[in-house]
């Protein structure tokens, strides 16, 4: 079983701190604890550091109409940047009324989306048809007109105009995510600034945050059989390069997402060295793949592309790229705990997690933060 803990609901976050950067920093590394405040994370960091984050785009993908409810989660013919008519994948509630051959409007000045259900993806899930006038109008520009962001369910209140920003990287470019890659909401410009004034070079990738982030685990007593989502991500030929480069520097990774993309690069590589390049990365594989080709190998099988992976890090994943790991305090029971698990070891997260909370830091999105070095 994976390693849990209690969080007592007042250690939820429901506001970030501000300014952003003057959240709480635990930094551990080696069995040792320090505390700082996240503005002088440069500070932990060595010059020739490479730190990669996710750019990806929180986008107000929730409609609301009364009771009724529905979270885009997958755009499945058509695109963010195309126009009307769509086939469009996601959360909805009441069941009820979907099922039912519900449909429901919504309007604004000359604005109109209309949204009917097209029947169960899955247990969870539902096709829906999305239709919109100005037809011309982007599938963004139509949610960005109708929605709203989709803050996660422990945040016991509904989103606030200020969660437009606050819910959102300041360095968030492409959009695609439907949760906030939470680790970057903690960098400002100030932190930037002072990350490139020490030398430490700073390069994006996107993955776009799904629908698994919102799910606790299924089955805790084994966490194996829970399904991993797919997301999809994009890597850049500059971003490829820098990682093809990187030799024996250390590579900083900013949040779990940023983290797992990074390593199913390695993986990716490493099946097109065997003739064997799958549509997406199955989440067990590192248990099934042997044996182990050099890391630089593997990266070096690649070029700049688009794909999907559901990599799913558990206690025993034999780490290839990532050193170091900026990320939020996360929830009992939930595959990022598992992750962290994974990456500081069974005795690393019970004396950073019982740190924390001993020390009264804030967990979850809005909470703070903590530097972790690998074990």
């Amino acid at each position: 079983m994976l390693w849990t803990y209690e969080l007592p609901p007042e250690r939820i976050a429901q506001y970030p701190v501000e300014p952003r950067h003057a959240a709480r920093l635990l930094i551990y590394k080696q069995g040792q604890l320090h505390e700082d405040v996240f503005l002088n994370l440069a500070d932990w960091l060595a010059p020739d550091t490479l730190l990669f984050y996710n750019d990806s785009r929180v986008v107000p993908a929730r409609l609301r109409q009364g009771r009724v409810e529905f979270l885009l989660t997958a755009i499945m013919e058509g695109s963010w940047e195309a126009g009307s008519p769509q086939r469009w994948k996601g959360l909805f509630r009441p069941g009820r009324f979907w099922r039912r051959g519900g449909e429901a409007a919504w309007e604004k000045g000359e604005r109109r989306l209309l949204l009917r259900w097209a029947g169960p993806a899955d247990e969870r899930q539902g096709f829906f048809l999305a239709e919109w006038t100005p037809s011309s109008l982007s599938a963004l520009e139509v949610v960005e007109t109708f929605g709203e962001v989709p803050l996660p369910p422990y945040l016991k209140r509904p989103a606030e105009e200020a969660d437009k920003t606050r819910y959102q990287t300041f360095y968030a470019r492409e959009p695609g995510s439907v949760a906030a890659p939470t680790a970057g909401l903690h960098f400002t410009p100030a932190v930037w600034e002072k990350l490139h004034q020490r030398g430490i070079q700073t390069q994006p990738v996107t993955l776009h945050v799904g629908l698994g982030t919102f799910l606790p685990l299924r089955t805790p007593e084994l966490p194996e059989a829970h399904p991993m989502h797919a997301e999809t991500f994009s890597v850049s030929a500059e971003a490829l390069q820098r990682l093809q480069q990187a030799g024996e520097r250390p590579i900083l990774c900013v949040g779990t997402t940023t983290l797992r993309l990074l390593e199913s690069l390695y993986w990716i590589g490493a099946l097109r060295l065997r003739g064997e390049p799958v549509p997406t990365l199955p989440a067990l594989v590192w248990k099934e793949l042997r044996p182990l080709p050099p890391l630089k190998e593997a990266l070096q099988a690649l070029e700049p592309f688009s794909g999907s992976t559901s990599l799913y890090i558990l206690p025993g994943y034999p780490f290839q790229v990532a050193h170091a790991l900026v990320t939020n305090f996360h929830q009992p029971e939930s595959t990022l705990l598992g992750l962290v698990e994974a990456f500081i070891g069974r005795s690393g997260i019970q004396q950073v997690y019982g740190y924390a909370l001993e020390k009264g830091f804030r967990f979850l999105s809005y909470g703070d933060a903590s530097l972790l070095w690998r074990v």
